[in-house]
């Protein structure tokens, strides 16, 4: 057998002279030509299908249709009249206002759309954002004329330890290409997590505002001031993340909008 040092060669590119190991560009390229399988329904992935999940399961992605409240996207029952969806709004937002104007959601979290997020989020599968970056963009075009005139994207940032454990923050990713694809700046360090939380998954609406209070602080609040901010996370469950961060964005005169992939139905 032979050892990985005699499998490595030298590649010229430009000016830069770069290794590589041939085990591993062999092992690329027969994964390149020969995908894996769905990891939603086990079929084999169409030629040239970077995004572990096949073009018939993303199909099946449920989307947030109206009627469904105008500021933080929760569906709302089916006799609400669709025609009219700008005026809807939630006992939540009627009682308690958020901090932010509007979310911007395109999908439900559930099926498809919640495990290709899961397996993005904690099993670390990079290749899912493709599909996730579609949805945004198709989103996106569709929502074009009814998105305010933005200035700044910030994501929901990770706390320094959560960051290292997972490597990589979900929500900045998605951040970045919404900051891309309109034109816009992304701004990675004016929000920054100076709390340590644990998961919000499992705690009831209560125990999510005690566990996330105090959480974010706005550093060079300045360059926020009088801007309009979209603020981007994941999933939209209760609110309690986004608006918690918004309320911190707000003490800067600036005006919040927030953007998730899919909110819980």
């Amino acid at each position: 057998m032979l050892d990985n040092s005699f499998l490595s060669v030298t590649l010229q590119i430009g000016k830069k002279r770069v290794d590589v190991n041939l085990k591993s560009l062999i092992k690329g390229g027969i994964s390149f030509f020969l995908p894996a399988d769905c990891l939603i329904c086990g079929k084999s992935l169409e030629p040239l299908n970077r995004s572990f999940i096949c073009e018939y399961c993303w199909g099946k992605v449920k989307w947030l249709t109206p009627p469904y409240c105008s500021i933080c996207g929760r569906p709302l029952p089916s006799e609400y009249n669709c025609s009219d969806n700008s005026s809807f709004l939630c006992g939540e937002c009627q009682v308690r206002p958020p901090y932010f104007k509007k979310a911007f959601i395109p999908t439900l979290y559930q099926g498809v759309m919640k495990e290709a997020i899961k397996l993005f989020k904690y099993k670390g599968k990079m290749g899912i954002s493709r599909g996730l970056t579609k949805i945004t963009r198709i989103y996106l075009d569709h929502s074009r004329f009814s998105l305010p005139e933005l200035n700044l994207v910030i994501p929901i940032p990770l706390h320094r330890r959560k960051l290292k454990e997972r490597g990589f923050n979900q929500a900045e990713i998605i951040a970045k290409f919404i900051a891309e694809y309109l034109n816009l700046n992304l701004v990675r360090d004016g929000l920054i997590r100076v709390r340590f939380t644990n998961s919000q998954t499992q705690l009831k609406r209560e125990e999510r505002l005690t566990n996330i209070k105090g959480a974010f602080k706005v550093k060079k609040g300045e360059r926020f001031k009088r801007k309009r901010v979209l603020l981007v996370d994941d999933v939209y469950t209760t609110g309690v993340t986004l608006n918690e961060a918004a309320k911190e964005i707000k003490k800067t005169k600036a005006e919040v909008y927030v953007f998730a992939l899919a909110r819980t139905p």
